[in-house]
């Protein structure tokens, strides 16, 4: 049986040399073709090098293969350099030589790119601070359906950074990256409902795009429904369920809400404070357990 055993370790291990060599030699085709011209394969074997889907990580390949790619046109290629030069993956970090290649591909109608470059040019990384151009490139990384840029814009139109302020279009922008299940925008357009800017006050929607923020661990979101169930704003007076947003907002860190939720609780009975205690760690269980 010993013998039988260490053939069978034997046999697997040669399976797994030629395995091995299979993955090595596709590398092997791969990289001939990128080392012919091919710009394609170019691209594949920088992101092969960048994440190691053929077992070999290494960051310095990646760039130097992704510059030859981007060099040949490739606007995916450039606006990964871009991101490498960014955060000095394979390099130095270079925020200059970053702006410089997000804003090329940007030009070139690179969604993310243009969010980077925006990001940029409002936090002054590699370039001059310039909130007019941010608003800008986060407008064209909006467009083309980036959620960041979204949130980013709208805060812009709702605090008049880069321009004017407008809240319709705030509301918008924040709408926007709502859908798209952004939690901060889904709060800030929850308090623009609640106090009526930008739009006619409606409690229904605000309690609607709280309650979403509040599915993602959004304390705020969890403390302000608690407030509207305590103060029957837009809903029926609730200890209950005060108690219980006050609970989660408690647990997400809100420095408020313990003695909210404390004050709350005086108004149950010891079992409505239990049956709330149980579906408040069943919640916590559920979504904010990670």
């Amino acid at each position: 049986m010993k013998t039988l055993f260490k053939m069978s370790l034997l046999a697997f291990a040669s399976a797994s040399t030629l395995y091995a060599a299979a993955e090595q030699s596709e590398l092997d085709v791969l990289r001939a073709k990128a080392e012919s011209g091919n710009v394609k394969a170019m691209y594949e074997l920088a992101d092969s090098f960048d994440n190691g889907s053929d077992g070999k990580v290494d960051k310095k390949a990646a760039l130097a293969w992704f510059e030859k790619a981007a060099a040949k046109g490739d606007n995916d290629a450039l606006a990964r350099a871009a991101y490498m030069y960014d955060i000095g993956e394979g390099t130095e970090t270079d925020d200059v030589k970053a702006a410089r290649m997000y804003e090329k591909a940007a030009v070139k109608g690179h969604v993310t790119a243009q969010y980077n470059v925006g990001l940029m040019y409002q936090e002054g990384e590699g370039v001059k601070e310039d909130d007019v151009k941010a608003r800008y490139w986060y407008t064209k990384s909006a467009a083309g359906g980036d959620s960041d840029a979204q949130f980013r814009l709208a805060y812009m139109f709702d605090t008049g950074e880069g321009g004017a302020i407008d809240d319709q279009k705030a509301a918008q922008y924040y709408g926007m990256a709502a859908e798209q299940g952004d939690s901060s925008a889904q709060y800030n357009l929850a308090l623009m409902h609640d106090e009526g800017e930008g739009m006619p006050e409606n409690n229904t929607r605000a309690i609607e795009f709280y309650s979403a923020a509040a599915q993602s661990g959004h304390a705020n979101a969890m403390y302000n429904l608690g407030l509207m169930y305590r103060d029957a704003d837009g809903v029926s007076k609730n200890a209950s369920k005060a108690y219980y947003w006050f609970g989660l907002s408690k647990h997400a860190e809100n420095e408020d809400a313990a003695e909210e939720q404390e004050s709350a609780g005086l108004r149950l009975t010891d079992s409505q404070r239990k049956s709330a205690d149980a579906q408040i760690a069943q919640f916590i269980s559920k979504f904010l357990s990670e």
